[in-house]
């Protein structure tokens, strides 16, 4: 049972992976919608309140150390299987991501001040996130 799973699970993420960058959800959501059983079918009452359930939950955890930001995902991409317009903006972020990521790249590799600037504005934004979440929870 637990091998099926595994099975299919690393199936449907080997066709997820193969997508297009920025179009990979959207074709995730057809081939979802083209599979599906209707408009409102019980299974994407559960894959929507699940995705839901994840997200919120997650948003607690994501303020904790841990895999809060992660699961977040998890549960976006479960909505994003459900909802056009989740996938539509689950695809643009993807985009913005590769765009940031190529740009930190770049930036990382010219040289000793790139790793500098890199690390400082990262410690910079961790640092305004710690304290933002303090002042939210812990300040009176």
């Amino acid at each position: 049972m637990i091998e099926s799973v595994r099975q299919f699970a690393w199936r449907h993420w080997r066709s997820f992976s193969q997508g297009r960058p920025g179009k990979r959800f959207q074709e995730r959501y057809r081939r979802r919608q083209e599979r599906g059983h209707g408009q409102w079918d019980v299974r994407r009452a559960l894959y929507l309140s699940l995705g839901l359930l994840i997200v919120a939950v997650s948003a607690v955890g994501g303020l904790l150390p841990g895999p809060g930001w992660g699961t977040a995902i998890i549960g976006f991409a479960l909505i994003a299987g459900e909802f056009l317009p989740a996938a539509r903006l689950l695809d643009w972020a993807e985009l913005q991501l590769r765009h940031y990521w190529q740009f930190v790249r770049d930036i990382w590799g010219h040289s000793w001040a790139g790793k500098v600037l890199v690390v400082t504005v990262t410690l910079f934004v961790v640092a305004v996130l710690a304290y933002t979440v303090y002042a939210l929870f812990f300040a009176g």
